[in-house]
């Protein structure tokens, strides 16, 4: 098999492969940090992870709530059971 049917047949599997290690590496990158760097007791490092993971929850939910109520105000929603 030559290298230009290989590429046609398995590049889109090796570019997905690498893209989606290097969104997950970027994604998972700080977790990784944080447990190394308190990597001397477990249950500080444990602790650490557990709190970033908090803190990005709370920076991201709301960002995802403030979505919903917007796109609930730009859309007329109909009450089917309100009597006219």
């Amino acid at each position: 098999m030559d290298f230009a049917l290989f590429m046609e047949r398995y590049g889109y599997r090796i570019l997905v492969l690498v893209f989606g290690a290097a969104i997950l590496g970027i994604m998972l990158a700080p977790f990784v940090m944080t447990f190394w760097a308190f990597s001397s007791g477990i249950a500080a490092a444990v602790i650490a992870v557990i709190v970033l993971a908090i803190g990005i929850a709370l920076m991201v939910v709301p960002k995802f709530w403030n979505f919903a109520d917007k796109m609930r105000q730009t859309h007329v929603i109909k009450d089917w059971n309100e009597e006219k």
